[in-house]
């Protein structure tokens, strides 16, 4: 009887899991897209940032000339933009 119950709950169990795992990627993805408000939008809008679709190498080209202008991030800061850069608008 304990053996049946555990395989009628598991599907329940793994739909919470999944809903709990989307639920930080969202919240994650959040804190980044402020992240990159607060950072870029100091100095422009950030619409110019979401306009072009570039990929990994060219996000990184495009953050260190903007740190060269002085954009200030933290490394972990940095690849949390360009991490989401890169997924959210990646070629």
């Amino acid at each position: 009887m304990l053996k049946c119950h555990w395989v009628r709950s598991f599907p329940v169990s793994v739909s919470l899991l999944i809903f709990l795992l989307l639920q930080g990627c969202a919240n994650s993805d959040n804190n980044q897209l402020k992240l990159i408000k607060q950072k870029c939008g100091g100095c422009h809008s950030v619409d110019i940032v979401f306009k072009k679709k570039r990929d990994n190498d060219d996000w990184n080209r495009v953050i260190h000339g903007m740190k060269m202008r002085g954009l200030k991030l933290t490394e972990q800061e940095e690849k949390e933009v360009v991490g989401y850069l890169t997924k959210n608008y990646g070629k």
